[in-house]
């Protein structure tokens, strides 16, 4: 089935969103041509849709199961007013700010399913965005269709030296088996560590093996959708030290961010990652 959107350049770029390295499986599948429109793909849990830029009715189309429609509008977070942010920045004098969000206009948060993004962010650390891709897409095709994530109750029962071969995980595949274990067993409760508040689910992420305040960080932004997060990685150590040298500490650095913006760090945080990372 086919539902449509009315959504501006600045509301939703999928472009800017999937290069944007918070999701490791959406893309572009065909380039448009002789006036067909480019078409793109994302699959999320149980759930995969496709979907272009239809000029004639200037709408964006989601082709998907009719019963995946409300997975899709809340992954794509389109209840959210992305431009009040925007327009928070734009105010701002925050120079390198405003260059991001020119360079990144289009951007959105995504609200990925629960399991498939605490596995892939598992996968992410000390790693690099071809090989989580990689990894990640050898997961699906040999513990599921292809094209859904697997389920917890299968990489649990899977041995760790094949989950290591072949699959560049290297040592993350002991953590994914032994958090998949905790999950099939009904041990560990990720959706309901999602429904803590902010605080208290991030001492939960902690305390699991194989998830450092990193990865929590990421697993609370992309995942749990606490707006607040600002994970911080080499490319954002390298956006405090060289763009914002006028704050002698992290620490100073982070105050101005959770003053200035509250309730939508992490949507910062993506638009200076995506911007430094272009440039």
């Amino acid at each position: 089935m086919v539902f449509s959107k009315s959504l501006t350049a600045e509301e939703f770029n999928p472009e800017i969103i999937m290069n944007s390295g918070q999701v490791f499986r959406m893309k572009k599948e065909t380039a448009g041509a002789d006036g067909m429109p480019d078409t793109y793909s994302a699959c999320s849990g149980d759930n995969d849709v496709y979907f272009y830029l239809n000029r004639e009715k200037d709408t964006w189309d989601f082709a998907c199961e009719e019963s995946q429609w409300e997975f899709w509008c809340r992954y794509f977070d389109f209840d959210t007013d992305y431009t009040s942010y925007n327009n928070i920045i734009r105010k701002s004098n925050d120079k390198f700010l405003k260059d991001s969000l020119k360079d990144a206009f289009g951007m959105r948060i995504l609200r990925q399913d629960l399991w498939e993004v605490f596995i892939s962010y598992v996968i992410s650390q000390n790693n690099n965005i071809p090989k989580i891709k990689k990894s990640i897409q050898i997961l699906c095709d040999r513990y599921s269709d292809g094209i859904h994530f697997p389920k917890a109750d299968v990489l649990a029962f899977i041995p760790e030296a094949e989950l290591m071969d072949g699959t560049a995980l290297g040592y993350r595949a002991d953590y994914i088996k032994g958090i998949s274990e905790r999950v099939a067993a009904g041990m560990l409760d990720i959706e309901a560590i999602s429904k803590l508040p902010y605080a208290d689910a991030m001492e939960a992420l902690l305390k699991i093996k194989g998830i450092g305040p990193k990865v929590a960080n990421c697993i609370m932004l992309y995942g749990f959708h606490f707006m607040e997060s600002y994970p911080i990685d080499t490319w954002m150590k390298k956006i405090i030290s060289e763009d914002y040298k006028d704050y002698n500490t992290k620490d100073a650095y982070l105050d101005y961010i959770n003053s200035e913006y509250p309730g939508f760090q992490g949507y910062v945080q993506q638009l200076q990652f995506y911007h430094k990372r272009k440039g």
